[in-house]
């Protein structure tokens, strides 16, 4: 099966690390001097939480010709590039396509590549890329399916990762889960922005930490209230029966690496995408009769464009 990971950043050199290390037939598309880099030196990845750094000798490519194919290319982009590789994903013969990352408008995808069969995913990673190696942590899990409820992919999307350390979550409700994430993480990233990137500063404001955990309360009672479902459904829990361990998690995230790793360094250098991301779901949230007093707080903290 030979695979494109389409897009060199946190996300897709780790997934392309990941299948490389499996004997997976992988290559990388990567632009400009990082593109050079790879070429010349291999992926780097400086791994959080383990011992030894990997090198690995991707073949690595900066273009998608239309003569190009591939079994399935996965777009590890940041959501704001999205749109702007539609004509090449169009014009290439590949009909496998998977976007990975944040997306409050799957539905949308489908009617743009429509010849396509088109999936999404969520890929647990975080980090930053330098110019000479990628320094991030990966947790081996992908949420991966179809937005129809369909499960004629599963099989399928099984093999794709058949003999790697993948923990596969398939969910055929992508467009859901995708909206319950954004509104799970959009109240976190907030909350990036009020302390300038640092979560330290409010460890000891429980009124702040709390207004976060019913932020997200709020936006999941939206979603519910438009007919969404929200998944996973133990996340619903985690803010409302659960909302103990919601705020020992966020303390947790204050007094250690991990609110950087998790929030600040993706709201830090991902900034577009995150006022994307907030635009459309506000958007959506407009639909709605509930009203969202603690998240309306929080979300005047985002910057402008």
């Amino acid at each position: 099966m030979r695979i494109l990971v389409y897009g060199a950043g946190v996300l897709g050199c780790n997934l392309a690390h990941l299948l490389y290390k499996s004997k997976k037939n992988v290559t990388l598309l990567a632009r400009g001097s990082w593109y050079e880099e790879i070429k010349q030196n291999g992926v780097t990845i400086r791994h959080k939480f383990k011992i030894r750094n990997t090198n690995d000798k991707i073949r690595v490519i900066n273009s998608l010709t239309d003569q190009d194919f591939y079994d399935i290319i996965f777009v590890a982009l940041q959501y704001t590039q999205l749109e702007s590789i539609i004509p090449i994903l169009n014009q290439n013969p590949s009909k496998n396509i998977v976007f990975i990352g944040n997306n409050t408008c799957a539905k949308g995808y489908l009617d743009l590549l429509k010849e396509k069969n088109v999936l999404f995913g969520f890929f647990s990673a975080g980090g930053q890329r330098t110019s000479k190696y990628v320094d991030s942590f990966y947790l081996n899990e992908m949420t991966i399916g179809r937005i129809d409820n369909s499960h004629e992919s599963d099989e399928w999307i099984k093999s794709i990762f058949q003999g790697t350390k993948m923990r596969l979550t398939i969910e055929n409700k992508m467009d859901d889960w995708l909206k319950s994430h954004a509104a799970f993480i959009l109240p976190f990233v907030y909350a990036a922005y009020y302390t300038g990137y640092d979560y330290r500063k409010i460890k000891k404001d429980k009124v702040f930490l709390y207004k976060i955990i019913d932020s997200v309360r709020e936006y999941y009672d939206v979603l519910k209230e438009l007919g969404y479902e929200v998944l996973p459904k133990s996340d619903y829990e985690f803010v409302t029966s659960k909302k103990i361990k919601c705020y020992i998690f966020l303390k947790l995230c204050c007094y250690t690496a991990l609110g950087d790793l998790c929030v600040c360094d993706h709201a830090k250098n991902g900034k577009n995408e995150m006022i994307k991301l907030n635009d459309e779901f506000r958007e959506l949230l407009a639909n709605a009769m509930l009203r969202t007093p603690h998240a309306d707080v929080l979300e005047k903290y985002i910057p402008n464009k």
